[in-house]
């Protein structure tokens, strides 16, 4: 017996799309390409480039986004059926175009800001194609990949304010590196089980879940340190306002291993999505920490606010 094709409304599709967004999360790339802005820029930055800035890698978010559902729509169709794609409310040439038109706007943003970010959103965007396309299932490879697009929003947002690299900003792209890479790993291991199904070899499925908290422990130790020391790297950040809105951060990624570390064996996913959800939260706090370690801690923790309570609002 056929069965008969259901029917979506509107405002079903339209929410899926807001469900692929991840509405809750979207605005965390454009806060770190905004803080990058701030900690470069030699002046004050207009109103209208910051908007540029933060739009740029949104957007790029957003394609990422897109491109996940569209390349892992046969791997969601068995762990994730009520995604999107699997669930009929999108198409897989809808979620395509998405990702096109998300990839071709941020990048003609981004070159009005700099004509050589051009180079920088190419490499941006290989990486989130390629962590969704081949590298999601390569081990820790695939998790390094996911965490270089965060590094290169910070970096975008500099020279996009005309900044040359210096010493602080590779410091600070790495650690967002080390931090998005850790980040992943986690969620990972949330779909430990559904990855498996779908023969994903994520770095999970192929060295299980102590040798995965082992890795989350040692990236984490690693952006800490880096983030620790950034005020005295040669142009450093103030020391307390970045210290001050950084420790919450370090007690959100504490919390998040401890998490893990607790939990029964083997891991449930409502665990592991706890512990994600902790992350989810102390990232927002690195951005926000450099932007008051940057003469500006009253816009900081605006920004952090106004965030955070989106957040809320779509959780």
């Amino acid at each position: 017996m056929i069965e008969p094709v259901q029917e979506w409304s509107w405002r079903s599709r339209l929410f899926a799309h807001v469900e692929v967004w991840r509405v809750d999360t979207i605005f965390y790339a454009g806060l770190v390409a905004v803080a990058g802005a701030v900690l470069a820029a030699p002046q004050e930055v207009g109103i209208w480039r910051l908007a540029g800035i933060w739009v740029v890698p949104t957007l790029g978010w957003a394609a990422s986004l897109y491109g996940g559902d569209f390349f892992d729509r046969d791997l969601d169709a068995i762990a994730k059926p009520q995604r999107p794609i699997p669930s009929g409310r999108m198409s897989p040439r809808t979620a395509f175009i998405g990702m096109s038109f998300a990839i071709v706007a941020g990048a003609i943003i981004a070159v009005v800001l700099a004509p050589l970010n051009i180079v920088l959103v190419v490499l941006a965007g290989s990486l989130g194609v390629a962590y969704s396309k081949v590298l999601k299932a390569r081990g820790m490879l695939g998790n390094l990949a996911r965490g270089g697009p965060t590094a290169l929003a910070l970096i975008i947002g500099a020279t996009s304010v005309g900044a040359d690299m210096s010493p602080l900003l590779l410091v600070a792209a790495l650690i967002f590196w080390l931090h998005d890479s850790s980040s992943n790993l986690v969620g990972a291991l949330c779909d430990i089980d559904g990855d498996s199904k779908g023969g994903y070899r994520t770095f999970p499925v192929r060295h299980g879940e102590m040798a995965t908290i082992r890795a989350v422990i040692a990236l984490n130790l690693a952006w800490i340190a880096l983030a620790i020391v950034l005020p005295w790297w040669p142009g450093g950040v103030d020391a307390v306002p970045f210290e001050a809105m950084l420790l919450p951060a370090l007690v959100l990624a504490a919390s998040s291993v401890r998490i893990l570390l607790l939990a029964p064996r083997p891991i449930a996913r409502l665990d592991a999505l706890r512990s994600h959800e902790r992350i989810v939260i102390d990232r927002l706090f690195l951005p926000t920490a450099l932007i008051a370690g940057h003469h500006e801690p009253g816009v900081a923790l605006a920004l952090l606010v106004a965030v955070l309570l989106d957040r809320k609002s779509v959780v």
